[in-house]
Order: C-alpha cells, then sequence, then structure tokens
C-alpha cells in the first residue's frame, strides 16, 4: 500500500511512528526503569546508598509516610518548590526500590483546611510565610503497622544535603522498632547540665541527639561498680579518675568479649578547670595497658600537614595561622579498609593525644586515623596560653606518623592480676583472660559541638549541620562493633569537602616562611626600642647627642627593617603568583586542551566517515 505513497507522505508516517515510539518507551521506561537512575557527580551525590537499599529491601511490613507541604510556602519562597519536588522524586524512588512495602502521600495542607489542623496536631512545625500571612508546613509523618509515629516536624533548607540520611532514618526506625542499648560513662557534661554561675540550662551535646536516634543509652555513673546485663557496648568517653570498683567492672566487662569504645583525652578543651582529672587515673591506665595500648597524657599531636587554621591575635594585629595541635584529617589519614569509615571523609580533633601498642599484651593493635610524617608530640604546659605563631615556628618533625585512633583485639590478661578484689560488686567469677574487642580515640573533646558541627535553629528546632565525620564516625564504630550494619555507610553522606590540596600546601609553606622572618624583624624593632630608650635616658635637658657610632647602627637599622619588610612583600607575592599560576594551568586544562582534546576526536571521527564515504565511491565505480 505504501509504494505508491509520496514521499511526503512517508516522512509524515515516519514522524508519527516516531512520535507514538517515543511516547511509548517514555512510558514504558517511567514504569518499568523507575528504579534505575544514572549520577554523574563526583562521590556520587545523588546516587542512594547501599545502606539505604538495603534498608527498603528488607522492609517486612509497611511502612506509610506523608508529606505534609503547603504550596504557599513554595510560591512565595521559590527554593522551598525545588526541595519539595526532590524530596517527593526521591520519596516516590524509595517506594519503587521497597517493593510496595513503602507507601508514600502527598497531603496538601492548605491554610484554614482539616489537613493542616492534623499536621499541627500530629506534631509538625509550621513555618512564618513572608509579609506575615499566617504559617506554612513542610515536614513528614511516618506509620508502620502498629502505628508507631516518627515525625519530621519541618524539612529545613539547611538539611537539604542531608536528606537521604533523614528520610532513611525515619523509615528504619520504623521497621525497626527496638533500639540497641548501651552504657555511656563520661566526666564530660554531655548530657548538659547548670551553670553554676548564671543558673542557666546547658545544653546536650549535639553528638547525644544523634545517638539517641539510633541506639537507647543509659548512663552510669563514673564511679559505677557494675555494667548493666543488657547493655551491648560500653562507651567511655573522658572517664578520668576512677576507683577500683569501676575499673575491675570495665575489665570484667571487655575481657567478656563484649564491645568497649574509649576517648581518652590528654588535654581537655571543653573543661579547662578539670583537665588534670580527665587524664585518667592509674588504674585506667592499667587497663588501657592490659588491652595492648597505652596513652602519653603530657604531650599531644602537632602535624603540620593536617594542622587547621585559627585566627590569632599577635601582638594586637589579627594574624590566620596553622594552630598545630588542631587537626583535620581526611581520608589519606583513614584505614580506608576498615568499614567504620564508609562515606566519611573528615575528621576533626583538639589536641589529641597519641597510642603506642604495648607489644607484652599479645593483642593486635590495629591503626584507624594517624598524623603525616610531618609531626611530632608537643607539651601540654605549651597550650595553656598557646602562641600559634612560636609554635609553628619552633616545631621540628621528626618523620613520624602518630596513632590518633586504633581497633585492639585478641587475647588479654586482667590488669587486676591479683584477682577479684575484696569489695568488687561484679557477679561471677573473676576472669583472667579473655578476648577483647576495644576501639580507643585519643581525643574526647572532638565530640563536642563547635569541634565537628555547627549547630543553630530553624523554627525553633534546633538544625544540626556538621562539618566532619565526627559524629557520624561513632555511630558507624557503634554499630560496626555492636552488630547491626542496616545503617553503615550512609550517615556520613552530605558531608563532602573537597578542599584544594595543592593550594594549602603552597600557603602552609609560604607561611612558615613569612612568621619565620616576621619573627626576626619584631626582635629587632624590640632591640631598637631598648636603644633608643637607653639613649633618652642619657640626655640632659631634654637634649640627646648621638654619636657616629649610634647614628650608623640607627641608620644600618632602617635599611635593615626596609630590607626584611621587602622580603616579606616578596613572599607574599610569591605565594600569589604560585597560587595564580597553579589556577591558570587548572584554567587552561578546562578552557582550552579538554574542549581541543574534544575537537581533536570530532576531527578524526569527521575524517574516518569521509574516509569510509571516498572508500565506499571508488568501489562503486570501480564495479
Amino acid at each position: 500500500m505504501l509504494q505508491g505513497a509520496s514521499k511526503s507522505t512517508l516522512g509524515i508516517a515516519a514522524l508519527v511512528f516516531a512520535a507514538i515510539a517515543l511516547v511509548g518507551v517514555n512510558l514504558w521506561a517511567g514504569q518499568g526503569l523507575s528504579r534505575y537512575r544514572a549520577d554523574v557527580t563526583a562521590g556520587g551525590i545523588y546516587t542512594l546508598s547501599d545502606a539505604t537499599r538495603s534498608v527498603l529491601s528488607d522492609l517486612d511490613e509497611p511502612v506509610t509516610i506523608r508529606l505534609f507541604y503547603t504550596p504557599e510556602l513554595g510560591t512565595q519562597v521559590p527554593t522551598y518548590a525545588r526541595h519539595h519536588d526532590r524530596v517527593l522524586s526521591m520519596l516516590r524512588h524509595y517506594a519503587d526500590l521497597s517493593a510496595g512495602k513503602l507507601r508514600v502521600s502527598l497531603v496538601n495542607a492548605e491554610r484554614f483546611t482539616d489537613e493542616e489542623d492534623e499536621a499541627s496536631a500530629i506534631g509538625l512545625q509550621g513555618a512564618p510565610l513572608p509579609g506575615g500571612n499566617g504559617s506554612a508546613f513542610f515536614g513528614l509523618a511516618g506509620t508502620n503497622s502498629t502505628d508507631e509515629l516518627e515525625i519530621i516536624p519541618f524539612l529545613a533548607l539547611e538539611r537539604q544535603n542531608f536528606l537521604e540520611l533523614d528520610l532513611t532514618r525515619m523509615v528504619f526506625k520504623l521497621a525497626n522498632a527496638g533500639k540497641k542499648k548501651i552504657a555511656l560513662m563520661s566526666r564530660l557534661p554531655i548530657a548538659g547540665n547548670v551553670n553554676p554561675q548564671t543558673g542557666q540550662q546547658i545544653p546536650a551535646w549535639a553528638v547525644l541527639g544523634q545517638l539517641r536516634d539510633f541506639f537507647d543509652i543509659e548512663f552510669l555513673s563514673p564511679t559505677f561498680d557494675a555494667v548493666p546485663d543488657d547493655v551491648e557496648l560500653l562507651l567511655l568517653v573522658a572517664p578520668g579518675e576512677i576507683n577500683e570498683r569501676t575499673a575491675y567492672a570495665i575489665d570484667q566487662y571487655a575481657l567478656a568479649g563484649k564491645p568497649v569504645i574509649v576517648f581518652a583525652d590528654p588535654y581537655s578543651e571543653v573543661l579547662p578547670s578539670a583537665r588534670d582529672n580527665l587524664k585518667g587515673s592509674p588504674l585506667f591506665t592499667a587497663l588501657l595497658a592490659a588491652w595492648g595500648m597505652q596513652l602519653d597524657a603530657d604531650k599531644v599531636v602537632g602535624d603540620i600537614d593536617n594542622s587547621r587554621q585559627v585566627q590569632f591575635n599577635n601582638q594586637g594585629q589579627p594574624a590566620i595561622v596553622n594552630y598545630l595541635p588542631w587537626l583535620a584529617m581526611g581520608e589519606t589519614s583513614f584505614e580506608r579498609t576498615d568499614g567504620i569509615f564508609n562515606q566519611i571523609s573528615s575528621l576533626l580533633f583538639a589536641s589529641a593525644g597519641s597510642l603506642t601498642p604495648v607489644k607484652e599484651a599479645g593483642t593486635d593493635f590495629q591503626p584507624l586515623v594517624a598524623s603525616s610524617p610531618r609531626s611530632a608530640m608537643i607539651d601540654v604546659k605549651k597550650l595553656r596560653n598557646p602562641n600559634p605563631i612560636k609554635m609553628l615556628q619552633t616545631f621540628l618533625p621528626d618523620g613520624q606518623p602518630r596513632v590518633l585512633a586504633a581497633r585492639l583485639r585478641g587475647e588479654a590478661r586482667s590488669s587486676f592480676k591479683d584477682g577479684r578484689p575484696a569489695d568488687a560488686a561484679v557477679e561471677g567469677s573473676h576472669i583472667a583472660s579473655g578476648p577483647v574487642n576495644v576501639l580507643a580515640v585519643s581525643d574526647a573533646d572532638m565530640l563536642f559541638d563547635s569541634f565537628w558541627a555547627e549547630v543553630g535553629q530553624s523554627n525553633g528546632r534546633q538544625v544540626v549541620i556538621p562539618r566532619a565525620g565526627n559524629a557520624n564516625f561513632l555511630i558507624n564504630a557503634i554499630q560496626d562493633m555492636a552488630g547491626g550494619q542496616a545503617l553503615a555507610g550512609l550517615r556520613g553522606r552530605g558531608v563532602e569537602q573537597r578542599p584544594f590540596t595543592r593550594v594549602a600546601q603552597l600557603r602552609a609553606d609560604a607561611n612558615a616562611r613569612f612568621r619565620q622572618q616576621e619573627q626576626l624583624l619584631n626582635k629587632r624593632l624590640e632591640e631598637t626600642q631598648k636603644k633608643l630608650t637607653d639613649l633618652l635616658s642619657r640626655s640632659k635637658d631634654g637634649e640627646v647627642t648621638l654619636s657616629e657610632a649610634d647614628q650608623k647602627g640607627i641608620e644600618d637599622f632602617r635599611t635593615e627593617m626596609f630590607t626584611v619588610r621587602k622580603s616579606l612583600r616578596e613572599v607574599q607575592r610569591n605565594l600569589r603568583a604560585d597560587i595564580d599560576a597553579l589556577g591558570t594551568r587548572v584554567k587552561v586544562a578546562n578552557i582550552a586542551i579538554v574542549p581541543l582534546f574534544i575537537a581533536v576526536i570530532g576531527f578524526l571521527l569527521l575524517w574516518r566517515r569521509r574516509a569510509r564515504a571516498n572508500a565506499s565511491k571508488t568501489r562503486g565505480v570501480q564495479q
């Protein structure tokens, strides 16, 4: 029938069939391929983690999540409209991956409707609309088969990089009603306390809220004499001075093969007044040694390559300088083969100590986090009134990396060599030796809010924006050691820092040279001021007679001062020049070389096509 059709008719028919095929393929893809997506971003930030897929595939009972949203919020604040679209899209993707076990619905919480009243009744928070025109809702309410309720009161923009974390955590909590119980003992105010001077309540640390999302926490007194039987992990954070009954309880718990996590602290940044008491007692030191490690209580680790920049008041002038005891450890510092670092890209430490193995213990000492070779130990006395510039100038790396966190496994002996103490409260026979499962970290300050996160308020609710994976590291470690790997590899997502390491290295090297010359100049200035003061003290009736030697000395100094200042400016120019040159090379690579490479490939493909066409014509002519 088509043999007599004109070319135009055939063209129209082809277009119609193509349109039908396009619609059909899109409908089929929308239904059949909804579980599959492509993500070409560095680090796959839009790709769901294996942890999320595992949680969704393991759902045994139905879970329902309702998204309450007031459209007027997106109309007045377009960023919320885009965020709403992403939340809804991700929830529907979750539903596709759950094989029907996760049900998602959108609730239009318009103003003055029953849906708005329901959102308020279940605990969602309304955000005030611009202009004072009422409030809008943008939150989630999830329920399981037993009608347990979990909510996200408001999906704040500040948390949009952690959307997968928040959604998967909600699904996990609804699917797993029971939580593992851990025991926490610390002499730091992790749970908050009252300021004795003002009487105001000091809030609990943000890390505690992160822990409570996954675990039941039982707080133990610093003088506890037994660990409850239903506790699956013991967490010690700066335990400080402990008595014999407490030491024995810890000893027997660990030798029974139960997991223990220790955050020791040679120098407390959080509680300066209690530094000496937080270092630990001889009994605590003996426990660590029996497990297979020791911690120097009088020194902290300084590291040029991983030190963090701080602002320092240098003789009345603000200066930005690297503070050696505060460390920002990246992935190159981690034992990446260990699962607790999955999706964690950075950890921040504040005056951490150095862990070293005790060979006589016989346990396996496995480093987890280590400093760079350009490190050395710094006496804690230098930290009481620190001068970051002087510390940097006098710092001499010894080429030895230091261990900041480590695992201890294997058969260990009790630190109570004489057996059970007479007043021990632990029931049962004395365990003289047993397999220990211990994770030790040489810094407890790293869990304090300001050292790993920005904590603020949004619509009356605490919002935690991590700057590093400190809390995630702790949660991953507990999940790993206490069992239950469902969420391993999830919590670190969204915390991704991609620093310009080469620029940072150039700046650090030039900064060190600059500080050395600056110190020289300041010293010469002090000497001159003293000399001028001496000259004035010899004056008569306000008149000063300078000898030729004095005049020459002052003139020589002025010349030297100008020379040193010029060299300082030269160092700064060289720093800027090195960084600018590096930036130019990167721009050339992106603007010129990459397009040129693509153009060359295109030219080669075009040449190849033409060569084939010419070859075909030649064969046709020959035939």
